[in-house]
């Protein structure tokens, strides 16, 4: 049957149960329930499906409402209980409102007492920040009222004295109270105007007290340092270096109160200036306690005695030079305070500068006042050696190191500033003047030695011997001079404790002043030698006898006796380089003598021969250029032949071998000097007759039968 011939409701159910789907999940499902409870597929039971299925439901429905009476059970008790717990909030919030009410007055104290504590912890901080920067603490207080009094000492039968170090607890307290009194000046743009001004009252009276106990310990622990250091047996102590360390930070933290730094300063250079002194002394009477003999018991030698004084105080200057140093300049850092790193971090570069300047003046300046209690003894016992030293080798010497010690301790003790001025390098003390005043009683005792004995040298001058070779006095005045130069030549050591440029200085310094007296004093023993031996020449040239010693005497004689003693002067001299100016001087003196025994006996040749009236005639034309030679009467051919071969006449024996002299570079020289002297004066002439404007013709060499080359010949030249 087509689905055109059924009805139209019965058509939609057929086609829906077409289109139902068997294999979907709900439609198995439903199926697989059905299957539980219908089981018989016939008519009867397809009829009663829907009633079936509806049973089946309302089954299911029972079931369940029977399975649910326990939950429902449950849930009735619960909800009972929430009943109970609901009641029991209930009464808990109406206590707790009832108790609100009560504590809220608690609450506010509570609250009150809370910003009370931080108001009196902020104030408590306000108090501490107070307190740490304007007040001081009990243990600082005590340690700037400390006693620090001189205490005596006995150790092995022998008193000692001594006085509490000052411990680093007291400069933190001072730096303390300088910094509490900075801290005032921060009041005082405040309103607690009246507050920071007592506490700076307060502080300033703790600084005074503290700088003056400060000032006190300072100058009760130099003269301690002194004696104990003194009193020993070594000018060195080495126990004192910690000793000067103490003092010497005091020292820095005084420089802010000039007036007390400039008490201990002035207490330091008179103590050890009297220490030194007295040790001093006790080296010269009694020597060292170390076994060292007394410097006295060298006084018969007067070089050595003199020298070990100066050596001593040499030793002493650098020693002092130590001394001050460590007190002034040179301070450990470990021991510096916090203060002074701050003092040192708020000055400028410049400031610095002007301070170190300042502290290596007072050092300086310090250390000549120390040094000037060894003038007077030193000057008495120098002065009673040269009046006792009548050997001029000696008092040079002495002189010598004199000088030589003048410099070291001017380089030592005068202050080095590149702008200083004569006057202020001259400063450096009176024991410098006294060694200078020393060396130029010296340098004028030496002068009155050599004067003396120049004196008597040319009093009596002495007497050219056979041979005019020098005479005995000249070779022992020469051994002296020799003796002097090898003297002057051996340098003195220098001390150890000097720095590179400062021995530089001095090497300089000796230099300069060692050429300047070795040439005076080589004048003093020279020149009256050379003067004596002229005079005695003169009163050769004044004999008229012609027999000296049984030989006949030459025209030269007098003056080749002058030769031959400056020439023994000359040769040993021209060894040592300090003699330098006086062998140049030498050497100008014999070349002159030389020259002139050549040039006098030259014209002496010339004359004998007539050429030196001829020559002169020349001469004259030859300056004026007008004139004819030939008209003059005196120069006629006949004249002017006659004196050239009168010359070659003389000539034709040869120079003169000048014998007498002694020196052969010498000789020599005469020797040449005189031949060229004779042979210019003939070729001069030679030359001025040939030529035409003299007047004499071409016929006018016919007249000269030598040419100058025949002088040449004969002198060998």
């Amino acid at each position: 049957m087509s689905s055109g011939t059924l009805a139209p409701g019965l058509a939609r159910k057929v086609k829906k149960v077409l289109d139902t789907r068997l294999d979907g999940r709900e439609t198995v499902a439903c199926l697989k329930a059905l299957s539980e409870f219908y089981v018989e597929n016939d008519q009867s039971a397809r009829r009663g499906l829907r009633t079936a299925i509806e049973k089946r439901g309302l089954s299911i429905n029972n079931e369940f409402i029977h399975a649910s009476e326990s939950t429902q059970g449950t849930l009735k008790a619960v909800d009972d209980k929430l009943d109970a717990l609901t009641q029991c909030v209930d009464s808990i919030e109406d206590a707790l409102e009832k108790k609100s009410q009560s504590t809220v007055a608690l609450l506010r104290e509570t609250e009150s007492a809370k910003n009370d504590l931080l108001r009196a912890q902020s104030r408590t901080k306000v108090i501490d920040s107070f307190l740490r920067d304007y007040q001081l603490k009990e243990s600082e207080l005590n340690a700037l009222k400390e006693d620090i009094d001189e205490t005596t000492e006995i150790v092995d039968g022998v008193s000692t004295s001594s006085s509490r170090v000052i411990t680093p607890l007291f400069y933190k307290a001072l730096r303390r109270v300088k910094q509490i009194h900075k801290n005032c000046a921060h009041l005082l743009r405040t309103q607690h105007q009246r507050s920071g001004l007592e506490l700076m009252d307060v502080m300033s009276g703790h600084m005074d007290q503290a700088h003056e106990k400060l000032c006190r310990w300072v100058q009760r622990e130099v003269r301690i340092a002194a004696e104990n250091e003194f009193d020993k047996s070594s000018i060195f102590s080495a126990d004192a270096e910690e000793r000067l360390q103490h003092v010497g930070k005091a020292l820095r933290v005084l420089r802010s109160r000039p007036t007390l730094h400039q008490y201990c300063v002035e207490e330091i250079a008179r103590t050890r200036h009297n220490a030194l002194f007295r040790h001093f002394i006790a080296a010269l009477t009694r020597g060292g306690q170390s076994g060292k003999a007394p410097i006295e018991a060298r006084a018969h030698d007067p070089v050595r005695y003199i020298s070990d004084m100066l050596g001593w105080i040499h030793q002493a200057v650098a020693n002092e030079r130590e001394v001050c140093n460590a007190l002034f300049l040179s301070i450990d850092t470990s021991l510096l305070s916090e203060e002074e790193d701050e003092h040192d971090e708020h000055n400028t570069p410049g400031t610095n500068d002007k301070t170190d300047a300042n502290m290596e003046e007072i050092s300086k300046d310090t250390m000549v006042k120390i040094m000037d209690g060894l003038s007077r003894p030193l000057r008495v016992r120098v002065e009673q050696a040269l009046a006792g030293t009548p050997d001029a080798l000696e008092i040079y010497k002495i002189m010598g190191v004199l000088h030589f010690y003048s410099g070291v301790l001017e380089q030592l003790l005068s202050l080095p500033t590149a702008s200083s001025s004569e006057a202020e390098k001259g400063a450096a003390g009176g024991l410098v003047e006294a060694v200078k005043m020393c060396a130029n009683a010296a340098h004028t005792s030496f002068n009155d030695d050599a004067i003396v004995k120049g004196a008597a040298i040319t009093r009596n001058p002495p007497v050219p011997q056979t041979g005019l070779q020098a005479p005995p006095i000249v070779q022992e005045r020469l051994d002296v001079a020799i003796s002097i130069l090898k003297a002057a030549s051996t340098d003195v050591p220098l001390s150890g404790n000097l720095s590179g440029e400062e021995q530089s200085g001095i090497h300089e310094h000796k230099d300069v002043d060692a050429d300047k007296i070795i040439v005076k004093v080589l004048d003093a023993i020279v020149d009256p030698v050379v003067e004596a031996c002229e005079l005695g020449a003169n009163k050769l040239r004044e004999v008229n006898s012609t027999i000296i010693g049984g030989s006949k005497t030459v025209p030269w004689a007098a003056d080749a006796y002058v030769l031959n003693c400056m020439g023994a002067l000359h040769m040993p001299l021209k060894q040592y380089p300090l003699a330098q100016a006086k062998t140049q001087d030498l050497t100008r003196r014999i070349s002159n003598t030389a020259t002139d025994i050549a040039d006098n006996h030259a014209e002496s040749i010339l004359s004998e021969c007539g050429l030196l009236d001829v020559l002169e005639r020349v001469s004259l034309y030859q300056e004026r250029s007008s004139g004819v030679m030939s008209h003059d009467p005196s120069l006629t051919l006949d004249i002017i032949s006659k004196a050239l071969q009168g010359l070659v006449e003389s000539a034709k024996d040869g120079a003169p071998d000048f014998q007498e002299v002694q020196s052969p570079r010498v000789r020599l020289d005469i020797q040449n000097r005189f031949s060229n002297r004779l042979i210019e004066a003939y070729t001069r002439v030679y030359i001025a007759v040939l030529n035409p404007n003299a007047g004499f013709g071409s016929t006018a060499r016919d007249h000269i039968k030598h040419a100058p080359d025949a002088l040449s010949t004969i002198f060998g030249m």
